[in-house]
C-alpha cells in the first residue's frame, strides 16, 4: 500500500492553510443518506453520516457509515465505511456546485475503509457537491458524492450516493 502512504504525504503537505471555521450556513439541500459502491471487492452502503472539522489538519471530513457512530468515536465506525476529506487551502467551502479539484491545495479525497486497518484513497475524478452546510448545533450538511470507476492496485473502486450528515464540529 505504498501508493496510499504517498497520498497521505500529499494530503499532509496540502493542509498548510486551515479551512475557515466554522463555515457559514448556505444552501437548501435535503438529500437523505443513501448510496452504493464498491471498493476492493467490498460493497459500500452507507445509512448514516457525520460532518467534522479536523482541527489538526485544518480540513473538513465526512464519514459515511453503515451504522450510527458518535462524533467522539468515529474511529470505531463499523466497516466498511467511507471518509471524504475536503481540503480547501484556507478558502471557504464550495456550496451548490462541485468542490474544487486543484492539485494539492484544493481537493476532495475519498478513503474506502475495507477493514479496521486497511483503506484505499481515491482522489482524481471525485465529485462532491455540498448542497447545504449548516454549522449550528444539531444541524445537517447535505450533498452528493460520486467516485467514478477507478482502477487502483489491481482493484476497482466506485461510489454514487447522497448524504445528510450531522454536524459534529471540531474533533
Amino acid at each position: 500500500m505504498g501508493t496510499t502512504a504517498a497520498l497521505a504525504a500529499i494530503v499532509g503537505a496540502a493542509v498548510l492553510a486551515a479551512a475557515p471555521y466554522p463555515p457559514s450556513t448556505r444552501g437548501t439541500g435535503t438529500e437523505p443518506t443513501a448510496g452504493r459502491g464498491t471498493g476492493a471487492g467490498v460493497a459500500f452502503h452507507p445509512h448514516f453520516a457525520l460532518a467534522t472539522y479536523d482541527a489538526i489538519g485544518g480540513d473538513y471530513v465526512l464519514y459515511l457509515t453503515p451504522k450510527k457512530v458518535s462524533c467522539t468515536a468515529t474511529e470505531l465506525a463499523a466497516t466498511p465505511y467511507l471518509t471524504v476529506s475536503i481540503v480547501t487551502a484556507g478558502s471557504p467551502l464550495v456550496v451548490g456546485k462541485p468542490s474544487l479539484q486543484r492539485g494539492d491545495k484544493n481537493f476532495v479525497q475519498v478513503d474506502f475503509y475495507v477493514s479496521r486497518t486497511h483503506y484505499y484513497a481515491v482522489q482524481p475524478g471525485v465529485r462532491l457537491v455540498l448542497t447545504r452546510v449548516d454549522a449550528r448545533q444539531n444541524r445537517l450538511w447535505h450533498g452528493r458524492l460520486h467516485v467514478p470507476l477507478t482502477h487502483f492496485e489491481g482493484k476497482l473502486f466506485s461510489f454514487t450516493g447522497t448524504f445528510a450528515a450531522g454536524w459534529c464540529g471540531r474533533v
